[in-house]
């Protein structure tokens, strides 16, 4: 007879597995290493709340529901339809959004400048109009609030509910 404790956990540790090698890539190990194997200091101390929340499991719930709460707005939705590969590459949209929270809450600063960059590039390119003719711009303040405000909202009440 087997111990049923021996296998939830088995199924946990190949559940979580399967989770981590979609969510961060198939480099997991050498972009920990970049994040968290360094001498250089971060945007945020250890001890801080963001990076709490953010080392949850709830993020996948948070970030769900941020999805879902950033689609209420139709000229941000639009630059998600119009520019986005999500339909061709979920895996690799979802991965590159992981590394982002993760080089900005738990890598150097360096890093976190960096993916900061890189997000104010693509977003440079992100722009046109929506099917009822209003213009969008990814790099709008209003936008990038209403996204922002979003995922703030959601990771909190994820965590606060699951975390």
């Amino acid at each position: 007879m087997t111990d049923v404790g021996s296998e939830a956990s088995g199924v946990r540790a190949w559940l979580g597995e399967q989770v981590r090698s979609r969510v961060v890539g198939p480099h997991a190990d050498l972009r920990h290493a970049e994040l968290f194997d360094t001498g250089e200091p971060g945007w945020f101390v250890d001890d801080a709340p963001i990076r709490r929340v953010h080392a949850d499991a709830s993020m996948f719930v948070g970030g769900l529901r941020a999805l879902l709460f950033q689609s209420l707005h139709p000229r941000a939705m639009a630059g998600v339809a119009q520019h986005s590969d999500y339909r061709h590459d979920p895996w690799g949209r979802l991965q590159r959004t992981a590394d982002f929270l993760a080089a900005t809450t738990f890598g150097p600063a360096s890093q976190a400048e960096r993916a900061v960059d890189i997000v104010h590039r693509v977003h440079d390119r992100v722009v046109g109009t929506t099917s009822d003719g209003r213009a969008y711009a990814a790099n709008d303040p209003h936008l990038l609030h209403w996204v922002h405000i979003a995922e703030l909202d959601s990771f909190l009440a994820a965590h606060d509910r699951f975390g």
